[in-house]
């Protein structure tokens, strides 16, 4: 639901954050200013801390505006000229940014530290909670780690994930022995509340949602493309289908840098079209080539309906064990 139909204003959500900047959801942030007046006139909402990281905050109800979205940029420029030594990140919180300005905001997002968090209200029988949800970032800025998301004691850690998420975790452990005995080694954070964070240097590559009998994973696509699918997500969109698999292209997360959607279990690790989308979407992280461009047979000597070299799956068992014959 929409704050004005609670009879909320503008000055309600700027004091609510302010009294307690955690509410953004970007870690332990603390405030340093509400209404920071500036010399060239008008004031920033919230100016809050992380260490030596500083956030120049614009909030406002309803749908991202022009206004808003330009202003966060000018408060920013000004805090970055103030204290020159320091990291300063522009965030624009919002009930939507779904609307007219997000292709906008995500083009802007790939070359400024821009972050824009949406704030839902959602309501239950006798209260209304009010959810952030990052959807635009800057790629560089990880969210699950520090600095630009300060951890705090109450982030989740793996114990929380294999007790609350038993079948996603068990995916998790099978993925992960997988991936580094055949792609390379990978860095993991389990902080973040709703995934975990499977990265390739500072790059999320692999972000693990749970599902009840697997995980979701959002991938990079193989040829780069984060706009319009691309022959590459053409190509293993007809491999998976052949699989019994639905993979999605779905440009909204993360700024549309992960735009492949795939719904797996711990078996699907197995099939060979998967792996060989596993393999291009973290080749694709190097800076190389499109994966298109790179194939001279797009299967590059090897079908689904062939017999393909088992992979270890790190539970005693390879892929041959796992899948059956129609795999």
């Amino acid at each position: 639901m929409r704050l004005r139909d609670l009879d909320l204003n503008e000055h309600w959500l700027q004091d609510w954050l302010a009294a307690d900047p955690r509410r953004l959801g970007l870690g332990d942030v603390k405030l340093v200013e509400q209404e920071q007046t500036q010399s060239g006139g008008g004031s920033l909402d919230i100016l809050a801390t992380s260490g030596d990281i500083y956030f120049s905050i614009e909030v406002q109800l309803g749908e991202v505006d022009a206004s808003h979205g330009f202003r966060v940029y000018d408060y920013w420029a000004r805090n970055r000229k103030r204290q020159p030594g320091k990291t300063h990140i522009a965030v624009l919180v919002a009930e939507s940014a779904s609307g007219r300005f997000r292709i906008a905001l995500e083009a802007l997002a790939e070359y400024t530290p821009l972050i824009v968090i949406e704030l839902r209200a959602w309501r239950a029988q006798h209260e209304v909670v009010l959810v952030p949800e990052v959807v635009v970032k800057n790629e560089s800025l990880d969210l699950g780690d520090a600095p630009a998301g300060a951890l705090t004691a109450a982030d989740r850690t793996p114990e929380d994930w294999r007790v609350q998420h038993p079948s996603a975790w068990q995916f998790h452990e099978a993925f992960l022995s997988w991936v580094k005995a055949n792609l390379g080694d990978v860095q993991v954070s389990y902080a973040v509340k709703s995934y975990i964070g499977v990265r390739r240097g500072r790059r999320v590559w692999a972000p693990i949602w749970p599902n009840a009998d697997g995980a979701t994973l959002h991938l990079p696509d193989p040829d780069g493309s984060k706009d319009e699918e691309s022959p590459a997500y053409d190509y293993f969109r007809n491999e998976l289908t052949r699989v019994g698999l639905a993979p999605s292209w779905t440009p909204s997360y993360n700024a549309g840098a992960n735009p492949v959607s795939l719904r797996l279990r711990e078996p699907d690790l197995g099939k060979p079209a998967v792996q060989r989308l596993l393999r291009a979407s973290f080749e694709i992280l190097s800076g190389g080539a499109p994966w298109s461009e790179r194939q001279s047979d797009p299967l590059d000597g090897a079908s689904d309906g062939a017999a393909p070299e088992p992979a270890a799956l790190g539970d005693g068992t390879t892929s041959m064990d796992q899948v059956d014959g129609s795999a």
